[in-house]
Parts: C-alpha cells; sequence; structure tokens
C-alpha cells in the first residue's frame, strides 16, 4: 500500500529544475498580478472568434464557437523537460496583436454578454473523460442530438446544448493535435535523450484527451489538458481514487515504477503553477472515502502527499480527508510535512462533511464524493451546478450599521432581533440578485459548454449546468465577519447588558470616533472580556445562535433553478477587502481593519491554545455551512508532530469541517516582511488556500502575524 519513502524523499533533478524555471518565468508568481483566467492571448483569440467565426443563430453557439477559435489556434507551449503538458501562452504580443488586443478587449464589453455569478468551481467526472475519451463523449452527444425531432421546436433547447458541446470538444481535439505536432517540431532539433522524450510525449498527445487512456502517464496527460483548455478553477476530484486502477496497471506490467511515477505526479502538480491565476486556488482531494463508504488510504495517497513536499508550491491546493479509520502512520506523514511549512494539506473532517450533505438531500454516492471545489466550498464531484461564494455578504458590516442606527435603550433581545431583520432584508436583495442572474446564465450561458458531458445529469436532460441541466443546483453564499459579529455581540452583552460599565450611546461614540479617546473602553472590551475562542459556555452559545439565525435565513430562499441555498462562513482573502470599507466595531476592532480572517475567532482572541479553539469553532458546527468554513490554526515551529496529529484526531470527533495550519515562528514573519529577499519560498496559509507570504499586500502579511499563536 505504501511506496518506498526512502526512494522518494527527495525530488527528481527534473522536477527542481521545472519548478524553479516556473519560479523564474510564470508571471503569475513574478509579478503577483490577477492574469485573467484566460491569458491575454486566449482571451484575444475568443474575442476574434467571437467577432468573426461567423453566422450563429444564439449566443450559445456563438460562444461555443468562440471557444473553438481560441482552442484550434491556441499556441501550444512545451517547456524542455516537462512530461505532462499545458501551459498558457504568456509570449508577449506583436505590435499587430497588441492593437488587436486593445480594440478587442475594448469592444468585448459591449458585444460579448458578461459572465453572471460564480463561474467554474466544480469537479467534473474524470472516470468519465478517461474511460470514454473526448472521442466518446462525442459520440454520446451525438446520438442524443440525432434522436431529436427537429421539426419539433420544443427540442430546440436541446440541439443548442448538444451542438453546443460538439462544437467546443472538436476544439480540444484540435490543440491536442496542435500539442502532438509541436512536440515533434521540437524534436527535430533535440539531442537523443530530448528526442526519445518528445516523441514518447508527441504519442500520448496523439491518444489522449481523444482516445481513453490507458495508461498513467495517458490519465494524468488527459485530465490536464482538458482542465488546462478551460482557463478556468476546477478541481480535479479524487486523483487518488480515479487514477489508481492505472496505476496498479502500469506498476503491475513494468511499464511504471515507484520513483516514475512520483516524478509524473510531480509534474502534474507543478502545472498548477502557470495555469491558476495569481492569489486564487485549484486542486483536489485525497484520503478519505469512496463513492460506496469505504476508506481510501492507498499507494497514491501517499504519492500525493509526497508531492507537496516535493513541489512547494501554493497550488495544488490539497485536501487531505480524516476519518476515524485514517492510519496513525499516515496522520503521522501528514504532521511531518505541516511542520515542514508547506501550506498542504488541508485538514477535512470527511464522514462530518458527508453527514451534513446527506442532510441537506444528496444522494449517499454523491455525499461521500465530494470535493472542495476550490478553496474550501463544498461541492459534488462530476454532477455539479452548485454556485459557490455568490455573493460574499459583509455580516459585520450589516450589524455596524444596524448598530450605529438603533435607539440607546435598546434591550440585548430588542438588539438581536434588530440585527436578525437587518441581516435578512439583506441578504432578499442580494438572493434577488443571484437569481436574476441564474436567469441571465440559463438564457446566455457562462461556462463553457463542454464542461457539462461530464456533469451529470445533463446530457439526459438535454441542459447545460448554467441552464439547469446539473444534479445538484444549491447556491452557496458566504458569510464574512460572522465571528466578528459573535464577540460584537459577546462584548456587548458583557460591558453594556451584565456589567452595565458602559451605555449604548458611549459605546457608538466610541465606534463612530474609531476609539480615538476610548482607550480605555478599547483596553476593556480586549483584556477583561471573555472572548470567544477559549471554550466558555457563554460565548460558545452565542456562536451557536448566530449561526442557527444564519441557517435558518437562508432555509427561507429557493433559487432560480429550484434549490437550496446553503451557506459558507470563510474569507478567501475578502476579508482584508471589506475590512478596508468597514467601520470599527464592538469587537475591539479598528475601521478598515481586516474581519476575522475564516470561521475561526477573532484574530488574538483565543489565547488558550489550539485546542480550546478548536472547541468553540466546533460549537456552532461549521459542517452544517456547505458553502465552506476556514479554520486557522498557527502553531509555533517547535510544535511535535504528534501534537499535530493529536488535534488532527479530536478534530475527527467534532462538528468542524475543515482546519488548515500556518506552522511558522512570529520572529520568522516580521522578518520576512522587512526583508522579503530572504524569504521568497516562504508559504502561509490565507482563507482558505496558501499563498507567498512576501507576495501578498502588507495587510494581508499583518493578518496572518496577528493571527493566535498555539502553545
Amino acid at each position: 500500500m505504501k511506496p518506498d519513502l526512502s526512494k522518494l524523499s527527495i525530488a527528481s533533478e527534473r522536477v527542481k529544475k521545472l519548478r524553479d524555471y516556473y519560479l523564474k518565468n510564470s508571471p503569475m508568481v513574478v509579478n503577483r498580478e490577477l492574469v485573467p483566467w484566460k491569458c491575454s492571448h486566449s482571451l484575444y483569440l475568443y474575442t476574434e472568434g467571437w467577432l468573426n467565426r461567423g453566422y450563429a443563430p444564439t449566443v450559445k453557439l456563438r460562444r461555443a464557437e468562440a471557444e473553438r477559435y481560441m482552442l484550434e489556434r491556441t499556441k501550444p507551449v512545451i517547456i524542455p523537460g516537462e512530461l505532462i503538458v499545458g501551459q498558457p501562452d504568456f509570449s508577449p504580443f506583436t505590435d499587430e496583436e497588441a492593437e488587436k488586443y486593445k480594440h478587442y478587449r475594448d469592444l468585448s464589453y459591449h458585444v460579448i454578454p458578461p459572465a453572471r455569478g460564480r463561474a467554474d468551481h466544480m469537479a467534473l467526472d474524470y472516470p468519465k473523460l478517461l474511460n470514454l475519451g473526448v472521442e466518446g463523449l462525442i459520440n454520446e452527444l451525438k446520438t442524443a442530438r440525432d434522436q431529436l425531432d427537429i421539426r419539433d421546436g420544443t427540442t430546440a433547447e436541446k440541439y443548442e446544448f448538444f451542438q453546443s458541446c460538439l462544437i467546443e470538444l472538436e476544439g480540444v481535439i484540435a490543440l491536442a493535435k496542435n500539442y502532438a505536432a509541436e512536440a515533434r517540431r521540437l524534436s527535430e532539433s533535440a539531442d537523443s535523450t530530448e528526442k526519445q522524450e518528445l516523441l514518447e510525449l508527441a504519442q500520448v498527445l496523439d491518444r489522449v484527451p481523444e482516445k481513453p487512456a490507458r495508461t498513467f502517464r495517458e490519465a494524468l496527460q488527459s485530465i490536464q489538458l482538458f482542465l488546462f483548455s478551460l482557463y478556468g478553477i476546477y478541481s480535479a476530484g479524487r486523483p487518488d481514487q480515479y487514477l489508481l486502477p492505472y496505476y496498479r496497471r502500469d506498476i503491475e506490467s513494468g511499464i511504471l515504477d515507484e520513483e516514475s511515477a512520483q516524478e509524473l505526479i510531480d509534474c502534474f502538480c507543478l502545472q498548477y503553477m502557470n495555469n491558476m491565476s495569481a492569489w486564487a486556488a485549484a486542486g483536489f482531494m485525497i484520503g478519505g472515502r469512496d463513492p460506496e463508504g469505504g476508506a481510501v488510504e492507498n499507494e497514491l495517497t501517499w504519492h500525493f502527499l509526497i508531492a507537496i513536499a516535493h513541489t512547494h508550491i501554493p497550488d495544488p491546493n490539497v485536501g487531505f480527508c480524516v476519518t476515524e479509520e485514517t492510519s496513525g502512520e499516515i496522520l503521522d506523514f501528514v504532521s511531518e510535512i505541516l511542520k515542514s511549512g508547506h501550506g498542504n494539506p488541508q485538514i477535512w473532517n470527511n464522514d462530518a462533511v458527508t453527514a451534513s450533505m446527506l442532510k441537506n438531500g444528496y444522494e449517499p454516492h454523491d455525499a461521500n464524493n465530494f470535493t472542495h471545489s476550490t478553496c474550501v466550498e463544498i461541492t459534488p464531484i462530476g454532477c455539479s451546478g452548485v454556485s459557490i461564494t455568490s455573493p460574499y455578504i459583509n455580516m459585520l458590516k450589516i450589524f455596524t450599521d444596524m448598530f450605529m442606527s438603533c435607539p440607546d435603550d435598546i434591550g440585548f433581545e430588542e438588539l438581536f432581533a434588530l440585527y436578525t431583520k437587518a441581516f435578512s432584508d439583506y441578504c432578499d436583495n442580494a438572493m434577488l440578485y443571484e437569481n436574476l442572474w441564474q436567469l441571465e446564465r440559463s438564457r446566455n450561458g457562462t461556462d463553457p459548454a463542454r464542461i457539462s458531458a461530464l456533469v451529470g445529469d445533463c446530457i439526459s436532460r438535454g441542459k447545460s449546468s448554467d441552464a439547469g441541466g446539473a444534479k445538484y443546483n444549491f447556491i452557496e453564499p458566504n458569510m464574512l465577519g460572522m465571528t466578528n459579529v459573535i464577540e460584537s455581540f459577546n462584548v456587548l452583552s458583557e460591558l453594556v447588558y451584565e456589567q452595565k460599565s458602559v451605555s449604548l450611546s458611549e459605546f457608538k461614540k466610541a465606534i463612530a470616533d474609531n476609539f480615538e479617546g476610548h482607550e480605555e473602553l478599547r483596553s476593556a472590551i480586549i483584556n477583561r472580556v471573555e472572548h470567544f475562542g477559549n471554550c466558555t459556555e457563554k460565548t460558545n452559545e452565542l456562536a451557536k445562535r448566530i449561526s442557527d439565525m444564519v441557517l435558518e435565513t437562508f432555509e427561507r430562499y429557493k433559487t432560480f433553478r429550484g434549490a437550496k441555498v446553503i451557506p459558507g462562513a470563510f474569507s478567501y482573502r475578502d476579508h482584508e477587502a471589506n475590512g478596508r470599507n468597514t467601520m470599527a466595531s464592538p469587537d475591539g476592532r479598528l475601521a478598515g481593519m481586516p474581519l476575522a480572517s475564516g470561521s475561526d475567532p477573532v484574530q488574538g482572541y483565543d489565547r488558550l491554545g489550539p485546542t480550546m479553539s478548536l472547541c468553540s469553532s466546533a460549537a456552532w458546527q461549521p459542517a452544517r455551512f456547505l458553502g465552506g468554513t476556514a479554520l486557522n490554526i498557527k502553531l509555533n515551529k517547535n510544535t511535535p508532530s504528534a501534537a499535530i496529529s493529536a488535534l488532527i484526531r479530536g478534530f475527527i470527533k467534532t462538528d468542524d469541517a475543515q482546519m488548515q495550519f500556518n506552522i511558522v515562528s512570529p520572529d520568522e514573519l516580521i522578518d520576512a516582511q522587512q526583508n522579503p529577499e530572504r524569504h521568497g519560498d516562504l508559504i502561509v496559509r490565507i482563507g482558505g488556500y496558501s499563498d507567498y507570504f512576501t507576495r501578498i499586500p502588507k495587510s494581508l502579511q499583518d493578518d496572518v502575524i496577528s493571527r493566535s499563536i498555539g502553545d
């Protein structure tokens, strides 16, 4: 089951060179600019295809034609030494292209219907892709299309969907053929070793993703090229499950050994460096359970964990799913990886998430077969039309707006009721816009049509995922600053209503003044109140009450597609952006400062260590929030691996869903902030994703530094 770790302790020279190349040459890493999902060349080609492809009777068919035009003309990029290919084209524009690009970009705003709601953020049916290949998908779609009676106008929408998928999938085949041709072209001037590798690469690309994959390498390349061609954020699902038959078959036949398999996996993971936009996240999950509920811990689970150490990069964002059946051996190995400061993996309470999905109407097979679609949002694999993190709702701003206008003689229960109504009113308008956006997507589309060939039940229903064809269509809005609201109510309860040491009017004045001239009050808030995060009965009950209120609010809604609305409570990086526009708050936070960084306690208020903090967070049962939760745990570097393992074991027994670790000393973070050139490789976790510490804004750096330090 476990590969020989002694042979895999160090990354191969090929992997080291590729990682160094990507780090030095990727605009994603070097400049940290937010490159569009379609990089400049691809966006150029897509827009040109939209404008120049010719007549198309509907907007969706025109989108499909633009996608095919782009795929057919995308420049194949093959970096020396790559075993898995599919990098974006970041080469400079010619003067003529630059002028056209500017014109296209300006024109596109007025011509191309914009994307609405949250696009991509899902995992596709990868076993289907590997078993059928794109050619098999085309045959399935043609069969469905040809069974339609085109004289019956009610079939027009289905025809449009099938035809759109077919158009785009033909473009994917053309892309692979262009890559194969480029590999052969490069082989003509290569030395003998490189020549042989390039010819082998060409043979792989001749096969996949057009045909069914036969080998482990073909399977990896098929997944990579299909996902790369989408220019979006797509989870690779559970690769230690669907790739295992290819791995074992190749090992048994002798065409693959553990070292070469590890090198292929490392190369696959390195592809995320350029294919993932700066400050975003995409990845996959490993471990946990299979769709039938059986425990998963196999050779590939180990290989993908080893790849974290070999590559040491923020993406892929790896989720390691744990259950009571997870072995102590692999848990100790994960703890060592975490202690080494790689930023990955996240830890997921597999059974708590599954239980929550079952309660919300997911079938058992799908409730076991979930993924974090990007950061921490939970979606089912291969059947998701779930829209995540849309909208983001700043709960603290709703609170401060309500608080500053409430009567000065209001009681605590009346204050809570007033906030509940203000929150509900805000959500009414926010969800109205989400449903209008889903309506628009049903008309004009947003996602590439071809993904729906790998999303159940789109083909059987004859509808794209944008049109509601997927099996599951929940909306998962995201709550920002929920623990700030918990703490604000906690502070007011203690100081205003119990101790009566300050009046509401005095509190409002302090907040309006950003606590200037009210330092004694802020000191009392920070130092003389028992805060949420230290597992006190009062604060835990308050957290549960507020989280219940959030869930009850969203239970009232039905989406345009007739589905539920199930919130999340994490930040990604929006706690910093939203904090800039939020006034001071009763929890002692100053105006403009970041909100709480996830679903964990307010920064610095969990003072009794990570175990008590974990118990507090578990009290409000975060697994109920399928839209995602991120519990940030920060530990000193001298924390024993056994203590990390024990913390994870305790986490499994709670109703928490996710936890993530920053294991770094405060001194190192401060030095990295002051001397970034010394710490270019330092990775930290933010609000559900990882990033290089020296390349995030100072405000986010300060937020990471400010988080509590466990014992």
